[in-house]
């Protein structure tokens, strides 16, 4: 019986021994490997060579957006009550010009200060004959210095009413020589005070609004820039001046970095990298707001290189591709740090096992291990 179970134990051990040399011996064998015929290489017109370490430009990848700066944006409000009394077709993207009137208002705050003008000139014409006539009666000394006094304090307290109503009506768009003959207005004309385009609206007929109500907001398309969130680990890298290439929904420009942020929002590590357009025909490409995805050229160092041909990009990163001393062809992913035209600088994400490296005919080679 002890035989029997002696047996068995070593049975079970050896079981054990070879599922477990059975795993590691499939865990070491490479998954990102192939074996090409000769036939299959000739085809794919693969080439061998090395990698190069060239002078290529270095760059900061970042994402961002296209913006205006605060004197290219409007939020219109009325600094008096009332109520709508007109409006336009203010649909969203509508075009609109400086001083154009986007809508009316009727307000009874309005009319009743325009009153108060009226009357406090006419106090004020009033007040003067009666400083003039008690200057007169004091000095033929028949008047009292008291009333001359008093006089010269009431028109100086009309003077002020009649200055401050005035600049009251004249930011509410008041025409003070009309308002002077006698014609009292009830309404009011909200006008646009930049160029540009209606972003959104709050207007009803017959709504009731205050002073800290937005009734329209509008966005000029001068000055429109480049704003762009860069990590605070690429900021040594970064300087005024430098070219920034950017691109969304297939509209490609460059601009030019004039202000860097001095400091680093906390939450997401970034900080904010501001670029004018070079080219200003370019900005009718973009949105105000629209989202970019951009490179900072920022110098040259030499880099690992390989030709365009020996790189199958995939994604942002890519492959290249080394025949091992076996015979198999092994697949490395990469890193695109740079690229030109003839080659791309790369960054090795795998350590390059020995073997020929292929320059030429990587894309057939991607194409067949995708297939495997």
């Amino acid at each position: 019986m002890n035989k029997i179970v002696t047996f068995a134990a070593l049975s079970l051990l050896f079981s054990l021994v070879a599922c477990s040399k059975k795993e590691q011996t499939s865990e070491e064998t490479p998954m990102s490997e192939i074996r090409l015929t000769a036939e299959q290489k000739t085809n794919a017109g693969i080439e061998f060579g090395v990698l190069e370490e060239k002078d290529m430009s270095t760059e900061v990848k970042c994402t961002g957006v296209v913006d205006v700066p605060p004197v290219s944006l409007a939020s219109i409000s009325i600094p008096i009550a009332g109520y709508v009394k007109t409006t336009y077709e203010l649909l969203p993207g509508k075009k609109v010009s400086k001083g154009q009137s986007l809508a009316t208002l009727t307000s009874l705050d309005f009319i009743q200060m325009q009153q108060e003008y009226l009357q406090a000139l006419s106090s004020q014409t009033f007040m003067s004959s009666e400083k003039s006539r008690q200057q007169v009666l004091t000095n033929e000394e028949v008047g009292s210095k008291k009333k001359l006094q008093q006089s010269e304090a009431d028109l100086g307290n009309v003077n002020a009413q009649v200055k401050a109503l005035g600049l009251k009506l004249e930011v509410l768009g008041c025409d003070l020589k009309s308002l002077a003959k006698g014609n009292i207005s009830s309404v009011l004309t909200l006008r646009s005070p930049i160029d540009g385009y209606i972003q959104d609206q709050f207007l009803a007929i017959g709504k009731y609004v205050t002073p800290s109500d937005v009734l329209i907001k509008v966005v000029g398309m001068e000055d429109k820039h480049v704003e762009l969130k860069v990590f605070e680990k690429d900021l040594g890298k970064l300087d005024i001046g430098q070219i920034i290439e950017f691109e969304s929904e297939g509209q490609k420009a460059r601009a030019k970095i004039f202000l860097i942020a001095p400091q680093v929002d906390l939450t997401n590590r970034t900080t904010s990298v501001h670029g004018h357009f070079e080219n200003k025909a370019d900005e009718k490409n973009f949105t105000v707001g629209q989202f970019v995805s951009a490179r900072v050229k920022v110098g040259t160092q030499k880099i690992p290189s390989i030709p365009q041909a020996g790189l199958a990009r995939v994604g942002k990163g890519g492959f290249i591709y080394v025949e091992m001393a076996n015979g198999a062809m092994a697949q490395v992913p990469v890193e695109i740090l740079s690229s030109t035209p003839e080659f791309a600088g790369i960054k090795l994400l795998k350590e390059l096992p020995a073997g020929k490296l292929v320059i030429k005919g990587a894309s057939a080679l991607e194409a067949i291990f995708a297939k495997d």
